[in-house]
């Protein structure tokens, strides 16, 4: 019976609605929230300062076009440069955590089998 009601149709929106209640995302509530909100206040200001291009190409003039509000950015090499550690890191993350579970599955076959 829970092999079925896994394999339903319906598993995305029953899992899509029980996001809420994850011990994670209670966890993460806050974080979330505060990233979500800055990046809403960044995308408004500099779409009201520098203009914008919509889906269907138009680019729209700024409302408030001054020289004393320069656009939010973000500097790009603090990015390039943390990349291939982070993508090492994650790598050794992923590799520690393919032995860990290889590992508990070779230990749970030999308590199966003996």
């Amino acid at each position: 019976d829970d092999w079925v009601r896994h394999r339903s149709a319906d598993r995305f929106v029953r899992n899509l609605a029980s996001i809420t209640t994850s011990g994670v995302y209670k966890g993460m509530t806050r974080e979330a929230v505060l990233i979500t909100l800055l990046t809403a206040f960044v995308m408004l200001y500099n779409g009201c300062v520098t203009g914008f291009q919509d889906i269907s190409g138009v680019y729209h003039d700024p409302i408030w076009s001054s020289p004393w509000l320069p656009p939010l950015t973000l500097p790009l090499p603090a990015f390039t440069l943390t990349s291939p550690s982070l993508s090492f890191l994650l790598a050794y993350r992923t590799n520690t955590a393919y032995q860990r579970w290889d590992e508990a599955r070779k230990n749970w076959g030999m308590n199966i089998n003996h």
